[in-house]
């Protein structure tokens, strides 16, 4: 074999290792602020650059001509990094200067890496081929590190950040074009109903106080009202109606049957800060839309006691929680038959097992509770966005419909979606239990069409219901 075929050898297998080491070893993770990224690259793609935010979605442009594929993946969000940040006030100009700067080093950075494997790639290459000659190393390195930065380059030459401006969407960015236009109309109507929802509970309460007097349903210091509240999906204005309905009612405790996020993220957990400083006792059973990281920020509120399956005794109500099987993970999909049967035996075992028989059982959705109609007097569930009571077997089932009108979703709707909650009145018997006498649900519309107010009166023999 010549000379001139030995090299030609040499330079094709360094160039091959140099791709494959980019390729397979090419990723980096970094900080950015309060954000933990990931970035790699895809040799012989298409010319993409991709942004993966679990669990969310991806966001993809065709922003250059080399055959590269970037990929940067959200890995992390330090909260209370974030949290500084946002209470800094840092101004535009200077943080995006500080971004540049910082994103600057880490690409110098990124491009040491590449060289570095395009280095080895080259010398590898070589001694596969000749074994340990210097000649040979040296040109498998040049002709790695030249295509390196050849790629790099038209890369940097050709690359055009206008193109995010039409970009594609996968997962449940998929909603992001008709998302941002409705953020932007939400936005103004969100600031304009939570002002107003202080407004409407006092006047809620007013109507309220005036039908007691008529019809008192709670005799005793030591009966219960608790509001059972559901889905509110990031809406801020849920969260100020929930403060305002609590204090205005002079509610016990808040019984929440999930889906109080979107997608789970702990970004998300940072709307939930108001929590924090709840002077009454709040259980929360997680949704699907929650997830773990969603359990482990509002576990750590001194008043929220999150149930993700077991019994609690709230002010001497006992409570039968289980969490939706979907929010042990970021997977919002309702799980399959199969696990939802695994729950529903779980809920059963915890109510044959309990020596003194819970007062209520509570779930995100009704399925998993099956079994037990008939046995239990009460079972508050949510999930379908859809308010109802009825009592089917003896067994009164109250769906508090969505406490946030079903979050930006609503704002899809053909049909206009209420904030709902309903107010529980528990009265103690001559056993010192507690027994469901009414619920009082509010559900708000529009400005326009203002509120309604429905009482149920529970009674041995059925359901007697009043609306004002």
């Amino acid at each position: 074999m010549t000379k001139t075929m030995i090299y030609v050898k040499v330079v094709l297998l360094s160039l091959f290792l140099a791709l494959l080491f980019i390729s397979v070893f090419g990723s980096m993770s970094f900080h950015l602020k309060a954000l933990e990224w990931r970035i790699s690259l895809q040799v012989l793609d298409h010319g993409l650059t991709e942004f993966r935010l679990p669990p969310v979605g991806t966001i993809s442009a065709k922003t250059h001509l080399s055959p590269l594929k970037i990929s940067l993946e959200l890995l992390n969000i330090d909260l209370d990094s974030l949290q500084q940040l946002l209470s800094a006030r840092v101004g535009s100009k200077q943080l995006w200067t500080e971004l540049r700067s910082e994103a600057i080093r880490i690409g110098i950075l990124y491009i040491l890496r590449l060289s570095i494997l395009a280095i080895l790639g080259g010398i590898i290459g070589a001694i596969l081929i000749t074994g340990k000659q210097v000649k040979p190393a040296l040109l498998g390195t040049v002709a790695s590190l030249l295509l390196c930065f050849t790629l790099l380059g038209l890369t940097y030459a050709t690359y055009d950040k206008e193109k995010f401006r039409s970009p594609e969407f996968q997962g449940a960015l998929k909603a992001a074009p008709w998302a941002v236009n409705m953020v932007e109309t939400a936005l103004h109507k969100f600031n304009l109903l939570g002002e107003q929802m202080k407004i409407m509970a006092a006047n809620l309460n007013s109507l309220y106080e005036r039908i007691n007097e008529v019809s008192p349903v709670l005799e005793k210091e030591d009966d219960l009202l608790v509001l059972h509240v559901s889905d509110m999906h990031n809406n801020p204005v849920a969260h100020q109606f929930l403060q305002q309905i609590v204090t205005s009612f002079s509610v016990d405790m808040v019984i929440d049957t999930g889906d109080i996020t979107d997608f789970g993220t702990p970004v998300e957990g940072l709307l939930l800060k108001g929590l924090m400083d709840f002077k009454i006792p709040y259980v929360f059973i997680p949704g699907n839309h929650d997830s773990p990281d969603i359990v482990k920020q509002l576990s750590r509120y001194p008043q929220v006691q999150v149930l993700t399956g077991g019994i609690v005794d709230v002010q001497g109500l006992r409570i039968l929680a289980m969490a939706d099987p979907s929010s042990t993970s970021r997977k919002i999909a309702p799980s399959d038959n199969e696990v939802v049967e695994r729950y529903r035996a779980k809920l059963l075992q915890l109510w044959n097992e309990a020596v003194k028989k819970p007062h209520l059982i509570a779930v995100h959705n009704f399925n998993i509770t099956e079994p037990l109609l008939g046995q239990t007097p009460l079972i508050l569930f949510g999930h379908t966005h859809q308010y109802s009571i009825s009592q089917e077997k003896g067994t009164v089932l109250i769906n508090a419909g969505t406490t946030g009108a079903a979050g930006l979703r609503g704002l899809q709707a053909t049909k206009e979606i209420p904030y709902s909650v309903v107010l529980l009145h528990f009265r103690r018997n001559s056993q010192n239990e507690p027994e469901l006498v009414a619920a009082d649900t509010i559900r708000v519309y529009n400005l326009e069409r203002g509120f309604t107010l429905e009482r149920k009166l529970f009674k041995t023999s059925g359901v007697n219901t009043g609306k004002i």
